[in-house]
């Protein structure tokens, strides 16, 4: 989420499209799921303008940048029984030579190449989601296989 203007209007980039009818959306603060009432939101692409209830200046919309956002789960499209997207990768567990590197808590498809993002303990790994650094999905297992370059988990 990005602040938009003056208003307190915010930006949230769409992983799947908006229900035509919306009334809140959920707001991770503090590992905590927060509903946040809708006066009005528009999009274009895969970008959503929105203007939050109580959220009416800059300093207010800030507090809200890098949350991340949830729609209640009645509300998400449903998804064909075969279909299997990158988002779909969360959870899965990561592993390098023989080294469980973490568990993909998000993916990052805002970048110009999507990335899988494990949280380390000293350092959040970003792995970019292309044939050249992941070898294997195995979805029973729900394990990620990778090939990386020499010195890239030092980066």
């Amino acid at each position: 989420m990005k602040r938009h203007g003056l208003k307190g209007d915010v930006k949230i980039f769409l992983d799947s499209p908006l229900p035509k009818r919306l009334e809140s959306i959920f707001v991770e603060i503090d590992n905590r799921l927060i509903p946040f009432f809708i006066e009005h939101f528009s999009v274009l692409n895969n970008v959503a303008i929105v203007k939050f209830e109580d959220v009416s200046t800059p300093t207010a919309a800030d507090k809200l940048i890098r949350c991340r956002v949830y729609l209640p789960d009645s509300l998400k499209p449903k998804k064909q029984p075969k279909t299997f997207d990158i988002s779909d990768l969360v959870g899965f567990h990561v592993h390098f030579s023989g080294k469980d590197l973490g568990v993909v808590n998000s993916v990052n498809e805002h970048a110009l190449n999507p990335l899988l993002v494990i949280p380390g303990a000293e350092k959040e790994i970003l792995i970019p989601i292309s044939d050249y650094f992941i070898k294997k999905v195995d979805r029973k297992k729900k394990s990620i296989e990778v090939d990386l370059p020499e010195g890239f988990l030092d980066i």
